[in-house]
């Protein structure tokens, strides 16, 4: 049987990359640069919008910790991310919690 025929085609949405600003506390908290990498893909209903940051170890834990934060985009746009631990690190997996934005938007 065809994968592609069951679930149907995947389509990638684009890569948002660049170096932004981390924050925390619905943006109320600046914690500094990150470089980011994320790409988004669309099977049907399922998306997939996870990438990686990099930045400061310390900076990262913080906002894991946080639970939820923001990176501003090289244009200046604004997204949701949520990170996963970095285990002291400098770089964390992120996966976005608002779905990709449009191309058009994008850094």
């Amino acid at each position: 049987m065809n994968w592609n025929a069951t679930r149907g085609p995947l389509k990638h949405l684009g890569k948002l990359y660049g170096r932004g600003d981390l924050l925390i506390r619905n943006g109320a908290h600046n914690l500094g640069p990150v470089t980011y990498e994320i790409d988004g893909y669309a099977r049907r209903s399922t998306r997939s919008d996870t990438g990686y940051i990099e930045g400061e170890a310390d900076m990262l834990t913080r906002a894991f910790r946080a639970g939820s934060a923001s990176i501003v985009l090289a244009d200046g746009q604004l997204i949701q991310v949520a990170l996963s631990d970095p285990g002291g690190s400098s770089t964390a997996e992120v996966r976005l919690s608002d779905g990709f934005p449009r191309l058009g938007d994008a850094a």
